[in-house]
């Protein structure tokens, strides 16, 4: 009476396996990102993104000059600090001596020494 008994029970549970998941690939795959709506529609009109999101576009020639394009309206101006609100953000441009050279619907100019450009 001393028989030994071995479970079987790997076996099935690899046939289970085998036969539950045939054909399908249960192993992880890299999941990609999608891309925004915007970003897509961008990619088959050959157009830059950011054009059609209206996001804020910033060109700083050196410290001294601030181009900045796609801003809704200005909400602080002073020699120290030219605080603008865009469509996605509020842009605070902080410095010394600083001047709005000029400003249209969309594009401004501000000049003088800037220290910093803080998006809020």
């Amino acid at each position: 009476m001393s028989k030994i008994l071995k479970s079987s029970h790997k076996k099935y549970k690899k046939d289970a396996k085998d036969t539950l998941y045939k054909g399908i690939d249960t192993k992880k795959k890299k999941i990609e990102p999608r891309l925004s709506c915007l970003e897509e529609l961008s990619s088959h009109i050959n157009l830059p993104a950011d054009i059609l999101a209206g996001a804020p576009i910033i060109t700083a020639t050196g410290r001294n000059e601030i181009c900045l394009e796609n801003y809704k309206g200005i909400i602080e101006y002073n020699s120290s600090l030219v605080k603008v609100q865009t469509k996605a953000c509020k842009i605070c441009i902080e410095g010394k001596e600083l001047n709005i050279l000029y400003f249209t619907e969309d594009e401004m100019k501000i000049t003088g020494f800037i220290k910093s450009i803080i998006y809020q």
